[in-house]
């Protein structure tokens, strides 16, 4: 079967999106993307596919999905389900706490991806699930901490549930892996602005290159360039709606060595170029030639 991979983009300035959809009543071609994912079923029936895993759905149940797992809902003819979707960007949690990405860096043949519906589990985090989605719909003054606040909320429930379903043993193994993730994504926030490279982070945490590109894929989802390049997206996005500085020197001053690399990988993270994306704001601000 053919398979997709879909590029996440933001509505707002924190990295969370929430949609409401119905699946179709036929199966469409997997995908993944690299955002992670929550969707609860609002009302209806259906089956949702995880590679060649498949759940049936009722009301209620909510289900993982991290940025690796292909994935696709598909809805019964004669009850259509209707889903609640969360898509946030895993930088989110890294830069809170990485052990809040624990919950996603699972392997899928071991994995269920179901938290069935009155769990107790389903029951904490729906709450969570609703107050993103109404923050995000109705943008009062405050909503995107707030909704930061919640997704946060969330994903800790998530991980006091998982961290109490593994052994000893691997709780212990990934403990360490998150310590080793967290030195790297410190090191990332505080240079990303500089060339840096994955080697010369390893070399500064006293760990081998495979090792520090393994960790780092593993918990977040993306490789080191990717998650470095998205660190500076960022921070363009709030240079070019929080100041009056050229777009080229936006580019330059957060870290990326040409405009044409700013450029693309701006246009690949956000759906839009800078010039455009400042435009949107409502910002004209003439460039210097």
């Amino acid at each position: 079967m053919v398979t997709l991979k879909i590029t996440v983009t933001y509505e707002h300035d924190v990295s969370i999106n929430a949609f409401h959809w119905t699946p179709k009543t036929y199966r469409q071609p997997l995908h993944a993307h690299s955002s992670l994912e929550m969707g609860l079923c609002l009302s209806g029936t259906g089956t949702f596919y995880f590679g060649s895993k498949q759940y049936h759905v009722k009301q209620g149940d909510v289900f993982l999905v991290n940025n690796e797992e292909l994935h696709i809902a598909q809805s019964d003819p004669d009850d259509p389900s209707h889903y609640l979707f969360l898509n946030f960007d895993s930088s989110l949690l890294m830069m809170e706490d990485p052990c809040l990405l624990l919950p996603f860096s699972y392997h899928s043949a071991n994995f269920s991806n179901l938290i069935p519906a009155g769990s107790p589990l389903a029951e904490a985090i729906i709450p969570w699930m609703t107050t993103i989605e109404r923050e995000l719909r109705e943008q009062a003054p405050g909503y995107m901490a707030l909704a930061k606040s919640a997704l946060i909320q969330l994903c800790a429930q998530l991980l006091r549930h998982s961290h109490n379903s593994l052994s000893a043993s691997r709780q212990l193994s990934m403990a360490q892996s998150m310590l080793q993730t967290k030195a790297l994504a410190q090191l990332v926030e505080q240079r990303y602005r500089e060339p840096i490279s994955l080697q010369d982070i390893a070399q500064e945490l006293g760990i081998s290159v495979s090792r520090a590109s393994r960790v780092f894929h593993e918990t977040t989802g993306r490789k080191f360039a990717d998650y470095v390049a998205l660190l500076r997206v960022q921070e363009a996005r709030r240079l070019l709606a929080g100041s009056d500085k050229q777009v080229a020197h936006i580019g330059f001053e957060c870290g990326f060595q040409s405009l044409a690399t700013f450029y693309r990988v701006f246009k690949e993270e956000t759906g839009v170029s800078p010039v455009h994306f400042r435009q949107t704001l409502g910002l004209d601000i003439p460039e210097k030639h």
